[in-house]
């Protein structure tokens, strides 16, 4: 099955040259120690971390990082992280070939997902230790890497380490083929840059550009996707006669903005735009970044994309506020995280009208807010320190001591 996908890569690499170029262009790098390899800003985080993890313990190896998206690796650069940075070279033969032999990793890294068939062949063939980190398969992806197992498996059952988010993504990389003594629990790195997040947020600017005065109350909708415009609209109506109460929306996409403006802009409530600085019961954020600041300043957070099928987004964010949060019933593709954090601090709920109860709890009872902060203190703890995890892995490796 890979000579049929070789072949077909090949003839694909004289076809997108011409639209891709930068894919196909040959890093301007010498030698380097690792090779990361990731697709886009999700992955470049887990890198972030991997390398912030390696500098902490005095490891200071040549990287080069390609990322798959243009916007990745601007903002890679704009983060001046201690890496040599391009576009990811297509996945074609000669492509492949070619970087290999001027980038000459002595350990090629991939980021999560990055499961590329020549890339994996050639690395392997070279007999360059290949290591997965922050390893996923969403409940999306992995039907098709599994419908593709006879072409991958070959090429994982060779890899040298596999680091998986949770028990769940291990038993998916067994199911394609990787060796159970060479697969590993060890979390996601990406929750480790969050602390270190959290301390740069400027929360007294965040909180005079939305005039918030002593004794008032915050309840964020963090990250909410299309067809969460009727929910929100509901909590908001029903706790809009508590005059304490304010309310930040923050859509997942920007495009989403104007629908949930107009969910909500016949409440009678004042409205605003964040990047208009302006007093408001209700702010809308119309920017992309200040999300994860705005959880800090939250009495109370409903997480978005889990009360319609969109596999949920992040509760980690809120939770290392101590915020307590609140989130739909599709939260698919963070069941780990739900697990660590279910108790009295993060909860799942079904209806407008369950969150509606849950939320007035938290915004009227100080005592139960903070067990909330104490509980999520502590199961925070299961999720964080898994990129000192990786680096020292990734050392290992690098200084020859690793399974054959």
């Amino acid at each position: 099955m890979y000579r049929a996908y070789r072949l077909a890569s090949f003839l694909a690499e004289r076809l997108l040259r011409p639209f891709f170029p930068g894919r196909f262009r040959p890093p301007e790098a010498g030698p380097v120690d690792l090779w990361m390899h990731a697709a886009s800003v999700g992955e470049l985080r887990v890198a972030e971390a991997l390398l912030a993890a390696l500098a902490s313990r005095g490891a200071s190896p040549r990287v080069a990082l390609t990322l798959q998206t243009e916007s990745a690796r601007r903002l890679a650069q704009r983060r001046n992280l201690p890496a040599q940075v391009f576009s990811a070279p297509w996945d074609g033969p000669r492509t492949v070939v070619r970087t290999l032999e001027i980038l000459r990793p002595r350990v090629l890294v991939l980021l999560e997902t990055e499961l590329w068939p020549n890339l994996l062949a050639e690395a392997l063939r070279r007999e360059i230790p290949v290591c997965v980190v922050n390893g996923r398969l969403s409940d999306r992806s992995f039907p098709r890497y599994l419908a593709l197992r006879r072409l991958f498996r070959p090429l994982l059952e060779r890899l040298t380490f596999v680091g998986a988010i949770s028990p769940l993504d291990r038993e998916r990389f067994l199911a394609l083929g990787a060796p159970p003594e060479r697969v590993e629990v060890v979390g996601n790195a990406k929750y480790d840059l969050l602390v270190a997040e959290k301390e740069r947020v400027d929360l007294e600017g965040l909180s005079a550009r939305l005039r918030l005065r002593e004794g008032e109350k915050v309840v964020v909708f963090g990250s909410m996707r299309g067809g969460e415009e009727s929910l929100v609209r509901e909590v908001v109506r029903q706790l809009a006669a508590r005059e304490e109460v304010r309310f930040v929306v923050a859509p997942r996409h920007l495009e989403r903005v104007s629908s949930f403006k107009k969910a909500l802009e016949d409440l009678g409530l004042s409205l605003e735009f964040f990047s208009r600085h302006r007093p408001a019961r209700i702010v809308l954020v119309d920017e992309i970044g200040p999300l994860f600041g705005l959880y800090g300043l939250a009495t109370a957070a409903v997480v978005g994309g889990s009360f319609v099928p969109k596999g949920g987004q992040n509760p980690v964010e809120p939770a290392v506020w101590g915020v307590p949060t609140l989130f739909g019933p599709h939260m698919e593709n963070f069941r780990e995280e739900v697990r660590r954090l279910s108790g009295a601090g993060v909860r799942m709920v079904q209806t407008s009208a369950e969150a509606l109860s849950l939320l007035r709890q938290w915004l009227d009872e100080e005592g139960t807010r903070r067990e909330a902060r104490e509980a999520l203190q502590k199961s925070l703890s299961a999720l964080l320190g898994a990129s000192e995890r990786y680096a020292a892995r990734i050392l290992r490796i690098l200084n020859g001591s690793h399974p054959s």
